[in-house]
């Protein structure tokens, strides 16, 4: 019943924000006429970028596999990300996909405990290392913001690098684990050595792998704005993007619906971009980042499906 409730109240949050920014605050009209002047080259490229992105994502997920001895093929690897970002189109917050990942890959290795760890780990090192790059960025990024803006980000990208390293470079989520008795305790302890036996340089090697598909999704959110029309400094691009990545893993809305387009018109009016061209660019980027890549995980669902029921008919 909990859970009914609380799915209900991610609807009413989704549904409440998307009324409030087509009618209170965009002109829906104008948002689609932005969208319908984009100029198609640099949105190609972003596309061929994050189909790039997800091999590079479940490269990282293999290096964070292997380092506990759980091989998996890249193929498969590649499938199950596909998987993900289609069931992402459905499932609630932009990490519900994530669990669906969980998921196959537990059924493919037996290692359930393990592999919720490991998919955790690899999507918290990309959070992580857009979180250090938005960092490196905030000083250069100072005078194209108002000054009452600058702590509240500030103290979320340093909270953000701060908490990223305490939780994954540290035993602090382990000793915690052996201190606090839960059901499952089993588990939850296999789940907890997963995290911590990952060692230095598999975390190593994968935050260099996110620091690649970082620059990719920093890229991916400045081609959209190169194909509206709008141009602004890349440091922009670089203190923006973790913000809205970390927005779309609240767990408040379906999908992210209302909280992207919400977060888009926050922080890109404050570089003088329009609330209906910050809504066209965060439409765009759902477009791209979610629902491309999960239409290509929606037909390699049907052709596994078709294929696992053939071979399942030839065993009859």
């Amino acid at each position: 019943m909990k859970k009914i409730a609380f799915n209900l109240l991610k609807i009413i949050v989704s549904a409440g924000l998307i009324i409030y920014i087509l009618f209170f605050q965009v002109n829906i009209s104008e948002v689609w006429a932005v969208m319908a002047s984009a100029n198609l080259g640099p949105l190609l490229v972003g596309a061929a970028v994050m189909i790039g992105g997800v091999i590079l994502r479940s490269v990282r997920w293999q290096v964070l596999l292997q380092a506990l001895e759980i091989n998996v093929p890249l193929p498969r690897l590649v499938y199950f990300y596909f998987l993900g970002s289609f069931f992402n189109l459905f499932l609630p917050t932009g990490m519900g996909g994530d669990a669906v990942k969980m998921a196959k890959l537990a059924q493919e290795t037996g290692q359930v405990p393990e592999s919720i760890g490991v998919t955790l780990v690899e999507r918290a090192t990309g959070l992580w290392v857009l979180f250090i790059l938005a960092l490196l960025a905030l000083p250069f990024s100072s005078s194209y913001m108002p000054p009452d803006w600058m702590p509240l980000i500030t103290a979320v990208t340093v909270g953000g690098v701060i908490g990223g390293f305490v939780v994954m470079w540290t035993p602090l989520v382990p000793w915690l684990g052996s201190k606090i008795r839960l059901p499952g305790q089993a588990s939850l302890e296999r789940f907890y050595r997963s995290i911590s036996q990952l060692g230095w340089r598999a975390l190593g090697l994968a935050s260099l792998i996110s620091l690649a598909f970082d620059l990719l999704l920093i890229w991916l959110v400045q081609l959209i704005a190169v194909s509206l029309g709008i141009n602004l400094p890349w440091s922009v691009f670089f203190l923006f993007t973790p913000i809205i990545s970390f927005s779309l893993t609240l767990p408040i809305s379906i999908g992210g619906l209302g909280v992207r387009e919400q977060t888009y018109i926050l922080l890109f009016q404050t570089v003088n971009v329009s609330a209906e061209a910050a809504t066209a660019m965060s439409l765009l980027y759902y477009l791209l980042n979610a629902v491309l890549i999960g239409l290509i995980g929606g037909v390699l669902y049907m052709i596994d499906s078709v294929r696992s029921a053939r071979t399942a008919g030839n065993r009859i």
